[in-house]
């Protein structure tokens, strides 16, 4: 599920998963995968890479997204969300709400319902090394506010990945968090 995470730019933004079957991510009106995320993210951490694009999706208009809290308990199916929790809807056992380590297997269809809806567009991350502020299309972030975000990917989100108390999380995740040190920093 989407929590609200300081930036810079824009005040407090929803930034998550919203769906355990896919590994898709959402950041305001910004859809993009956490595999491209991920690997991207990691890739700032090769000397002189202060800047890369993700493919994504853009949403023109809210309502186009959809009702998240209404997509997940069934009563307002409307939008992209509303789709995709007609195919993958909310677990009727709460124990079974966690992101699925598998998620990234249903991109396909993922990204057929977003042509749908949404406009594809690259999404810019972008570091400055010289500030330590961090990107994501037009959202800003502080160091700190982009590792958490960073620490949310790692976690799975809430409710977390399944078998994260194990240590299980998907591999691009894993070298994300090697690359940026966050298992050292408690994350």
């Amino acid at each position: 599920m989407p929590l609200a995470f300081a930036s810079i730019s824009h005040g407090r933004v929803a930034f998550g998963f919203y769906n355990v079957e896919t590994d898709s991510l959402l950041l305001e009106d910004l859809f993009f995968f956490c595999t491209d995320f991920c690997r991207a993210v990691t890739r700032f951490r090769e000397p002189g890479t202060h800047r890369v694009e993700i493919p994504g999706h853009v949403f023109e208009r809210r309502e186009d997204i959809g009702d998240l809290m209404g997509a997940i308990h069934g009563i307002r199916l409307e939008g992209y969300l509303g789709e995709i929790y007609r195919i993958w809807p909310f677990p009727r056992d709460p124990a079974l709400f966690r992101q699925k380590l598998r998620g990234h297997e249903n991109r396909p269809r993922v990204e057929e319902i977003l042509d749908r809806h949404a406009r594809r567009s690259p999404v810019p991350i972008h570091l400055d090394p010289g500030t330590r502020r961090a990107g994501i299309g037009p959202y800003l972030f502080s160091e700190r506010g982009f590792r958490d975000l960073l620490t949310y990917v790692h976690r799975g989100g809430y409710p977390t990945w399944e078998g994260f108390e194990q240590g299980a999380c998907p591999p691009w995740v894993k070298e994300m968090v090697r690359a940026w040190g966050l298992e050292r920093k408690g994350a």
